[in-house]
């Protein structure tokens, strides 16, 4: 039987960040589409603001999966029925409540939504793919000498942020997908387990780096740069950009240097996955960013960005503790009906 080991409070609390920065980036570009040239001329402050956020948060999902390699996957018939009991306790309920509400009509399409049987929610079945062959990529972490690890993540982020970057190879669908999950699960593991000499900065040096990155994209996209002559749109905001992937990188050492042990921080970092299901559940996410719109069309620059920020951080709130409750729902499950299974199959194989 193997003990399981405490949550890191660091590593959690940046676990809480990337949600929160989920929940920002379907705030900012998702609902409010990118800023126009002609949007930053006449509408100097709002379409910086939105840069600005969208250029903070874009690292969320990459952050997310570097986490798990940070730690590594260790896939288990518990662990993967927890995952998928928490995707479906949230997009049934939510369903469920918008019908009764008459916010939502009963569709197939609408009950395929809850077992993400529909091209939304990319991320649940992309990670999930990453969960089931995360053995097959863990053999050849423990299994491969650093030289042999160094070329295989050169060489994928060498094709990567070239043809997957510009569009040349449509199936890394621009990071939307199990192929970029990988890398990034290939390169946090990496990181953790041979220390290179690029992430041994101190944390002031890893923040600065991340804030740079913000700050030059930023730049760029608010003054679109000339490149001989002619305007290329590169696509920064893209979670296979180069920019991104760095950023994540930096932000995940950062966080990773802090010293901390809390035992809130990893009660909340424990349920924080809730946030995006929450919000990005097909029967949720339309109403979210419709909801943004209208608050954006009605109010001035600065006011809705602090009550966009409060209405984020209630969402945040709100995820967590309808999370414990799932929990509560998953130990009586598990021990009434899924743990007992488990040993009824394991005798019939």
């Amino acid at each position: 039987m193997t003990t399981k080991l405490p949550r890191q409070s660091n590593i959690e609390l940046l676990r809480m960040v990337a949600m929160f920065l989920v929940l920002l980036v379907h705030a900012d570009y998702f609902s409010l589409g990118a800023p126009t040239i002609i949007d930053i001329q006449t509408n100097t402050i709002d379409s910086f603001i939105k840069i600005l956020f969208e250029s903070i948060s874009i690292v969320c999902v990459n952050v997310f999966v570097l986490i798990s390699g940070w730690f590594g996957i260790n896939p288990s018939y518990k662990g993967i029925l927890n995952f998928l009991f928490q995707c479906i306790f949230f997009l049934t309920g939510l369903y469920i409540i918008t019908n009764i509400i008459g916010v939502n009509t009963i569709s197939l399409k609408g009950l395929a939504g809850c077992v993400f049987a529909t091209k939304l929610n990319w991320f649940i079945k992309a990670y999930l793919l990453l969960y089931v062959i995360s053995p097959i990529l863990n053999h050849f972490v423990n299994n491969s000498c650093q030289k042999e690890y160094k070329y295989v993540l050169t060489g994928f982020f060498l094709f990567t942020c070239t043809y997957g970057w510009i569009g040349a190879a449509e199936f890394m669908m621009q990071g939307y997908s199990t192929i970029s999950f990988i890398g990034l699960y290939l390169l946090a593991r990496y990181i953790k387990l041979y220390s290179p000499s690029w992430s041994k900065y101190h944390i002031k040096h890893d923040i600065v780096i991340y804030l740079s990155i913000v700050f030059i994209v930023s730049a760029l996209t608010f003054t679109p740069p000339l490149y001989f002559g002619v305007k290329i749109p590169l696509n920064f905001y893209s979670y296979i950009s180069p920019t991104t992937i760095i950023g994540a990188v930096y932000l995940l050492l950062a966080f990773s240097k802090i010293n901390i042990q809390n035992k809130f921080i990893n009660w909340c970092g424990a349920s924080c996955f809730a946030v995006f299901l929450i919000h990005v559940s097909p029967s949720t996410l339309w109403h979210y960013k419709g909801l943004f719109v209208k608050l954006h069309d009605s109010l001035k620059t600065l006011e809705y960005w602090g009550i966009t920020l409060i209405i984020l951080v209630c969402i945040f709130i709100i995820a967590i503790l309808i999370d414990k409750v799932r929990i509560k729902c998953w130990e009586n499950c598990w021990n009434k009906v899924f743990s007992p299974l488990q040993g009824w199959i394991t005798n019939i194989i």
